[in-house]
């Protein structure tokens, strides 16, 4: 589903169920009572639609849960197309992951009717809503029936009605990386008394991390294959440089130009024994211009956990901010992020391993949480800022 219809239907739909639920939901406190389920949880949801990078940087807040009630079950809702990267991070068991289609809405009717009468059946205890101001997750959490449900709320700030459905209501903090953003909900989740705003925690110490995936040798010999499919010639002694070449982005204005891309593949291409693997969602032809014997072509052709094999034994992946740049902090792979629209300092990947280029523009970051990621830039000079010599510069620092 385009991003721009989804935006339409979460607003003209979005807004008066969440008005009819929270009159609803007030009416049902009056008659039977406000009190909260005590803890502990027995069965905690988190619920992530949007993007799979987010779903990664949630980590740290559902290993809280997982740690403080070792005896939980935990579970999943998002989009099928997430299933594979909540599946890699081996916290939530494969079989309470629910997923929706979203290719059109009758599938994704047909999918949210199904789940919410296993999600139901199931009981869940508490509901962790991680989109940030999205109506159709707030609804979805409320329509689960958990005795529990946690979100973020704008108070007094500027930000999208999201009605009265949540029992915790947590302050988005936009000064804070997302990652403990999470972990607020998760906190506030654990709280006896509801009482807002929430979180009233300090949040200095707190450790924000990702887990570093294990693969099998013969995963790593399968990844290596496929290269060598691809271009016989590349072998173990190759340096590798894998760029996200993905111009089909859901936001497209957080992108590079097309032809920076272009400029600095060429570059690396006329070093010896460097390989570029090209990278993305969707199949993308390989321009004539880079038609060259050590540029490799997988674009649509990998899964989340080839990614995680690639970066494995590759040298240095070089991309654009989306989710592909927390795919590869799974691994120990070099990264170096571009960022522009959106700001590193609530979105830069959880390694250590990672260098940030981004050019501080007043207008910059001009994608929020408060405006639903929405823009009316149609020219990301801040993006054109960051130039190929720099990006190329600190490439040869890392593979040298």
């Amino acid at each position: 589903m385009e991003i721009n219809t989804a935006r339409i239907i979460d607003y003209w739909l979005g807004i008066p169920l969440c008005f009819l639920f929270s009159l609803i939901r007030r009416l049902e406190m009056i008659i039977f009572g406000g009190s909260l389920h005590k803890m502990p949880p027995a069965k905690v949801m988190f619920i992530g639609f949007s993007e799979m990078g987010s779903i990664i940087l949630g980590y740290s807040a559902i290993k809280r849960i997982k740690d403080r009630y070792p005896g939980v079950k935990l579970y999943f809702w998002t989009f099928k197309g997430n299933s594979d990267v909540v599946d890699i991070l081996e916290i939530i068991p494969p079989a309470n992951i629910f997923t929706v289609r979203n290719e059109n809405l009758c599938l994704m009717f047909a999918d949210i009717v199904r789940n919410l009468r296993r999600i139901r059946k199931e009981n869940i205890d508490v509901a962790i809503d991680f989109e940030l101001f999205s109506r159709f997750s707030s609804i979805l959490g409320y329509l689960s029936a958990a005795k529990i449900k946690v979100g973020f709320n704008r108070y007094k700030m500027e930000g999208l009605y999201r009605g009265d459905l949540h029992t915790h209501k947590v302050i988005y903090n936009s000064y804070l990386h997302i990652s403990k953003n999470f972990i607020a909900l998760a906190e506030s989740a654990m709280l006896y008394s509801a009482d807002p705003p929430l979180l009233r925690q300090s949040a200095d110490g707190v450790e924000c991390i990702v887990p570093k995936i294990t693969v099998q040798e013969k995963e790593i010999d399968a990844i290596w294959t496929k290269l060598r499919q691809e271009n016989p010639l590349i072998n173990k002694n190759s340096k590798i440089i894998v760029i996200r070449f993905d111009f089909d982005d859901k936001v497209s204005v957080r992108a590079w130009p097309r032809s920076y891309y272009l400029s600095l593949i060429k570059k690396i291409l006329a070093k010896d024994n460097v390989y570029v693997v090209l990278i993305s969602v969707k199949p993308t032809d390989i321009p004539k211009t880079l038609d060259y014997q050590r540029c490799i072509n997988l674009t649509g052709k990998t899964t989340v956990r080839d990614l995680v094999c690639l970066f494995n034994i590759a040298n240095v992946l070089m991309g654009h901010d989306g989710g592909t740049l927390h795919i590869a902090s799974l691994s120990n792979i070099y990264i170096i992020a571009l960022f522009g629209p959106e700001s590193p300092l609530l979105y830069a990947p959880l390694t250590e391993k990672t260098e940030i280029f981004y050019k501080r523009f007043y207008c910059s970051p001009c994608l929020s949480a408060y405006n639903n990621r929405n823009t009316t830039c149609n020219d990301n000079r801040c993006m054109q800022a960051i130039t190929v010599d720099e990006v190329y510069t600190e490439m040869l620092k890392i593979i040298s």
